[in-house]
């Protein structure tokens, strides 16, 4: 089961450093005085960490519900193999009790 929704992700934030970077460099070649730049550039860049945080706290989220469907699945995938192996136990220990065993050769 190959997944590569973890590539997505590093795609994803390469993607951003870029644009905020790109953002920076457009801010810096713009014709402004320093101040209204500086002061563009550390509200913009606390903009692009809100957005950061939620995206991280989004796949955070994600994360833990794929880790509780895959220990349900386990544990139910377990609980049929225990179910499967009594079962077969029952069954041998009814044909022994009948004694409708072949002998061993």
């Amino acid at each position: 089961m190959s997944d590569h929704s973890g590539d997505g992700g590093a795609y994803m934030g390469w993607f951003l450093f870029g644009a905020a970077l790109g953002a920076a460099a457009a801010l810096l070649l713009a014709p402004k005085t320093g101040e209204e730049t500086r002061e563009l550039l550390t509200q913009r860049s606390g903009e692009v960490a809100k957005k950061a945080q939620g995206l991280a706290a989004e796949a955070q989220g994600r994360a833990g519900e794929w880790l509780d469907k895959s220990r349900e699945l386990f544990e139910e995938q377990t609980q049929r193999l225990l179910n499967a192996f009594e079962a077969g136990k029952d069954a041998m220990r009814e044909e022994i009790r009948k004694g409708s065993t072949p002998p061993r050769a």
